[in-house]
């Protein structure tokens, strides 16, 4: 009887869920959304275990599309597995739209309960009509000032960047904590009055989000390249004035195999003092970075199975 008891219980906490993160029209379901990431998150989150150990918190959003859970199922692997970043508290999220499909409300829902890392907005899944916009404005709603966790940088993170927490951690560090803006400066070539940075992945201080969320009138200049856009906002209000560029341990992924992918001041070879590579858009692509990184030092012998990590190249 106990047994049937709980097995009832499964599909009505699944389409509970499924309600919350397809209806995500206010500002308390929106949280309710977020509710799992109020606690460390069982898989990604490098977060450690109270104020007085951390030098800072970091909301590390990864921007990404419901249907791409093979990608999710990557990127918290690759993440879980790195060592914690030293006196840093990251939380690695990844950020979606409203979900409009029913097997991303159940599936999304069914990830939410077993990884607590999503964070869904309410917005028509886009590149660059806006969900940038909707992404940094919502964060300072969801965690206002006095609210727990209290956090000094938000990220926006492309899903096929692959990110070294300890590394940024150390760059970020003694950044300042106002009015500050961290990535790749972009485009590397011109005069750095008009560099900012590229979408692959830049972090702000927490006060530059908190902006974005009280300028309503920057909803209606949201539209067109999202890196760009941004770098208009910060430029035509005089933020972001401590700017801070990565290169060359920013960089996108040289491919070989591609033409015309030579070497340039944003493409490189993999480098051990990396902070972040971008580009990764194929399952070959990570998995030669994350070898490169010892990602799978891990593995142990084993009688249960044999995997070769020679190179093939």
């Amino acid at each position: 009887m106990a047994a049937n008891f709980s097995a009832c219980l499964v599909p009505v906490a699944v389409l509970a869920l499924f309600y919350l993160v397809i209806f995500p029209n206010d500002l308390s379901q929106l949280k309710s959304a977020l509710a799992p990431c109020d606690a460390a998150s069982k898989s990604v989150a490098a977060a450690a275990a109270a104020d007085d150990d951390v030098d800072f918190r970091m909301f590390f959003g990864i921007l990404t599309r419901p249907d791409f859970y093979a990608r999710r199922a990557l990127l918290r692997m690759a993440y879980a597995l790195q060592p914690p970043p030293r006196r840093a508290a990251i939380d690695v999220r990844f950020v979606m739209c409203s979900l409009d499909k029913e097997e991303d409300a159940v599936l999304v829902a069914l990830e939410i309960i077993t990884h607590g890392d999503i964070l869904v907005l309410n917005c028509t899944e886009n590149m660059n009509d806006g969900k940038t916009y909707d992404y940094f404005s919502a964060l300072p709603r969801l965690f206002p000032a006095g609210a727990e966790p209290r956090y000094d940088f938000a990220g926006k993170i492309d899903d096929d960047t692959y990110y070294r927490l300890g590394a940024l951690a150390d760059t970020l560090r003694r950044k300042p904590r106002r009015d500050m803006y961290h990535g790749f400066l972009n485009p590397c070539h011109i005069d750095p009055a008009w560099q900012y940075m590229s979408g692959m992945g830049y972090i702000v201080s927490w006060d530059v989000a908190e902006w974005i969320a009280a300028s309503p009138e920057l909803r209606g200049r949201e539209i067109g390249y999202e890196d760009d856009v941004f770098g208009r906002w910060l430029r035509g209000a005089g933020k972001g004035k401590n700017r801070f560029g990565e290169e060359p341990r920013m960089y996108d992924y040289l491919d070989r195999e591609m033409y015309g992918a030579d070497v340039n001041c944003f493409r490189h070879e993999l480098i051990a003092d990396t902070v972040a590579v971008h580009k990764l858009k194929d399952r070959l692509k990570w998995a030669r970075t994350l070898r490169f990184f010892n990602a799978t030092d891990g593995l142990k012998p084993s009688k249960m199975y044999h995997v070769d990590l020679t190179p093939r190249i």
